[in-house]
């Protein structure tokens, strides 16, 4: 910006006339005065060079249409069929064999078997064992060893530890720590409580009892069929009722109020402790023990032993048995059985069924469905879309009318104008001034916040 203005400053100031001895090199870069122009007919050339444009911030609140979904609570009636089990009872009649008891004598043939004993005589030999006695000598040689104590002079080497103390420079750098007091802008959000009311569906548990009849379970029996011959079928025994208890929800609504938190932005200046930390050599003597080893030679006396060996004839006498087989001859008794079969007549009682149909009539229980209509009121959201207008505001730039230059003064602002050769050398430059377009807050972007 700095350097656009001195560029327009030395084009104007060119445009007048302006020597070369009048334009200040120092601290504009050779930019000339505007007010070195005296003549009339350069008052109006110098004039948009005098006074830049500037510009005001106008604003102006608009509205937008926002449609937003909105959902509304329908009632509405279903009718639904519902079953019911109804049982009837059924005289049916059923047959069944009943089989009458009988006896008669039948005849029939054993065959018994008869045992005879007797004896007779067997030769066998025997071998008997026979057992002697006896000693034998053996010879062995033993060796026997024979230990004799001797001693030998034996050199070794000891170090012995010598400690010294000696004193070393350490050398270390320490962190100080300094602390200062920093503002610190810190932003943080706060959750603001927001109370609000809302529609609830509970469902209310509700139990009802009811009557179930349970067949019986099937048992198997036996009959006997027309040809006498038996069978087993599966018979159903009598049924009974049992009381189930049935879950029937039934559905509530009602009002339940909920908090819910809406985010601020809070922006806050805190003081925070910084703490720095600052290098820092300390020197420290150190006293340190040094320990080193010292050789020496000692002799010590070293006791042994030496083994030899010397050899002796031993005799042991070692008893043993031998064992001689003699044979003898015996005679034993073996008994002899004989078996022989022998028939016989014999009467047995038997006993046999007789079979004969036998009517007799038992109660069915048949299930039926029936079906009847229950009417139930049922409820749903139904969506809408809704319109309204949400302002917001628009800031525009509109830029101020020029002023005419005057007639003494320069037309170019005392913050921007060079600084004469007569003044100080050591006189800081003054800032240049920005144009008021610059200078205005930006605004805000406008945000609509949908309705919970």
């Amino acid at each position: 910006m700095k350097s656009s203005w001195i560029g327009i400053i030395a084009v104007l100031a060119l445009a007048c006339g302006v020597a070369a001895p009048d334009i200040h090199a120092r601290g504009y870069s050779g930019a000339g005065r505007c007010n070195s122009c005296r003549a009339p007919a350069c008052a109006p050339a110098c004039a948009p060079a005098c006074s830049p444009p500037q510009y005001q911030v106008q604003r102006q609140t608009c509205y937008r249409a926002v449609v937003e979904t909105v959902w509304d609570r329908q009632e509405y009636t279903v009718n639904r069929n519902v079953y019911e089990t109804t049982y009837e009872d059924r005289p049916v009649t059923c047959y069944r064999t009943v089989m009458d008891r009988q006896e008669r004598d039948v005849p029939y043939t054993v065959s018994r078997q008869v045992q005879e004993c007797s004896q007779r005589q067997e030769r066998y030999t025997v071998s008997q064992p026979v057992w002697e006695n006896n000693v034998r000598e053996v010879t062995r040689v033993v060796r026997r060893s024979v230990w004799q104590d001797q001693v030998r002079v034996e050199n070794y080497t000891v170090c012995r530890p010598v400690v010294e103390t000696v004193s070393r420079e350490c050398r270390q750098t320490v962190m100080r720590q300094v602390a200062e007091v920093v503002n610190q802008p810190r932003c943080r959000t706060v959750m603001r409580p927001v109370v609000e009311t809302r529609c609830v569906t509970e469902v209310v548990p509700n139990w009802t009892m009811r009557q179930i009849y349970q067949p019986g379970r099937c048992v198997p029996q036996t009959t006997v069929d027309a040809c006498g011959c038996p069978r087993t079928c599966m018979v159903q025994t009598p049924g009974f009722y049992t009381t189930q208890k049935i879950y029937c929800p039934q559905t509530v609504q009602r009002q339940q109020s909920y908090t819910r938190y809406v985010a601020e932005v809070v922006n806050e200046t805190v003081p925070v402790q910084v703490t720095r930390c600052v290098p820092q050599v300390v020197v420290t003597q150190i006293p340190q023990q040094v320990t080193r080893l010292v050789q020496e030679t000692r002799q010590r006396q070293v006791p042994y032993k030496t083994c030899s060996w010397v050899s002796e004839n031993v005799v042991d006498r070692i008893p043993y048995r031998t064992c001689r087989m003699v044979a003898q001859e015996l005679v034993r008794t073996v008994p002899v059985v004989t078996t022989r079969v022998i028939q016989e007549q014999l009467v047995r009682r038997e006993v046999y069924n007789v079979p004969r149909r036998e009517a007799y009539t038992v109660t069915q229980r048949i299930s039926r469905p029936v079906c009847r209509v229950v009417t139930q009121q049922m409820c749903r959201m139904v969506p809408r879309q809704v319109s309204r207008q949400v302002p917001y505001e628009v800031c525009k730039m509109v830029p101020i009318q020029a002023s005419e230059c005057p007639a003494q003064g320069g037309g170019v602002p005392d913050a921007v104008r060079p600084v004469p050769y007569d003044s100080a050398p050591d006189e800081p430059a003054k800032p240049v001034a920005l144009p008021a377009a610059a200078l205005a807050p930006k605004p805000a972007a406008a945000s609509v916040t949908p309705s919970a």
